[in-house]
């Protein structure tokens, strides 16, 4: 089977704008939620294509900062992200089950994943990847290679963006003893690439890397600079 009969075969598996209508109701709450339990400010919405295909990719110093790309934007999103949720809250694990996000486990070669990104891109949808991986506590943490091989061989525009909050994410404990609502505080860069490999659509270790790199410190330049660790643009 040739690469464009197998990337048809997963256009039909995974066909771009699936689940409209529970991606639509959880879109509509998650809104709803944001604008009664914190201040969501965003700002660069500017910077949204019109159309796609398109990558997002952002920090992920929190379960609560993906539901960011959702809140500030108007795309019927897809997500690749962690198979496994072990620290997550119940409501957080719950998520990616609802929306049906495509799952990869760490140490494997999650196939069937990166086929169906391909599909979703190949048919000019939009992507949304944390390139580091896993959720961690600011500042950001070297890529994992999944995040700038997709866009090697995909070869589509990424969208960098980056969410913070102004309590490290306590969002009952500010509203209980603070008195206040949680400061979330999402901002989108521009767009930049696309990125192609000199190998192709078999982008090489280098390659891989320097992109990584490249794609983290698109994202750091977004953030305050403690928050940016190694990829802070004017370092580079």
């Amino acid at each position: 089977m040739t690469d464009k009969d197998l990337t048809q075969n997963y256009i039909q598996k995974y066909p771009w704008l699936r689940r409209r209508f529970i991606r639509g109701l959880f879109s509509g709450m998650i809104d709803i939620l944001a604008n009664v339990l914190v201040r969501w400010e965003v700002t660069g919405k500017e910077n949204i294509p019109k159309k796609g295909p398109l990558l997002i990719v952002g920090n992920h110093f929190n379960f609560l900062d993906t539901v960011a790309p959702i809140h500030a934007t108007n795309w019927p999103l897809e997500f690749i992200g962690d198979f496994e949720m072990p620290n997550a809250p119940a409501l957080m694990r719950i998520f990616p089950n609802l929306w049906q996000t495509l799952k990869i486990e760490q140490g494997t070669p999650n196939f069937e994943a990166l086929q169906a990104s391909e599909a979703i891109l190949a048919q000019d949808g939009v992507l949304v990847i944390y390139p580091e991986g896993h959720v961690h506590s600011g500042p950001l943490q070297r890529a994992l290679p999944g995040a700038a091989y997709m866009a090697l061989r995909t070869g589509v525009p990424i969208l960098p963006m980056a969410t913070i909050s102004d309590n490290n994410w306590k969002l009952i404990k500010t509203i209980t003893e603070e008195k206040r609502r949680l400061g979330v505080f999402t901002k989108i860069g521009e767009v930049f690439g696309p990125l192609k490999s000199e190998h192709g659509t078999r982008p090489s270790r280098d390659e891989i890397r320097e992109t990584g790199h490249l794609i983290m410190s698109k994202i750091g330049a977004l953030l305050p600079k403690e928050y940016r660790g190694n990829f802070d643009p004017e370092n580079i």
